[in-house]
């Protein structure tokens, strides 16, 4: 058609979610206004830019970024914690050689780590194997930071 002259119409929203070609969650872009009225708010992907949306989002995102903030500190004490901690074992051993009647597992060491109060799963203890004699090691345990503490287990005699 001659003389037709597409409009480059856009609507303001603020995205409730992730979407890959648009954007974060949180952020506020324009986009056609039948793609927000057929797809985006209908799917609640995302909402119209109206002052009380905004504000609202506004809202979440501090709260988000404080127990955020909040949930970084308590990392980082339980990081503190677990680098001054060392753990004891008493076991029964075979006469003289050191060799243990049983072994310490990845799980004995969860299990005295909560009740120094750190609690995590059992792939975080990278034990290569149980340890099966007395004496001192160094197991590598992951915390939730992602960083490795090395924690102090001695394995004594009974």
């Amino acid at each position: 058609v001659r003389g037709y002259k597409k409009t480059t119409r856009k609507v303001q929203i603020v995205l409730l979610q992730d979407f890959p070609s648009l954007g974060r969650k949180g952020d506020e872009v324009g986009v056609s206004p039948g793609f927000a009225r057929n797809k985006l708010v209908p799917q609640k992907i995302a909402a119209y830019a109206t002052l009380e949306n905004l504000a609202k989002h506004a809202i979440e995102r501090t709260q988000e970024e404080l127990a955020r903030q909040a949930e970084e500190e308590r990392l980082k004490k339980v990081q503190q914690l677990m680098e001054k901690m060392t753990l004891s074992f008493k076991r029964l051993s075979k006469d003289g050689d050191g060799t243990l009647y049983g072994s310490v597992t990845a799980k004995n060491i969860l299990q005295a780590l909560a009740k120094k109060g750190v609690t995590l799963q059992e792939d975080k203890v990278e034990l290569a194997e149980p340890i099966k004699t007395m004496g001192e090691y160094t197991v590598p345990v992951r915390v939730p930071s992602g960083d490795t503490v090395d924690v102090p287990v001695y394995v004594v005699p009974k």
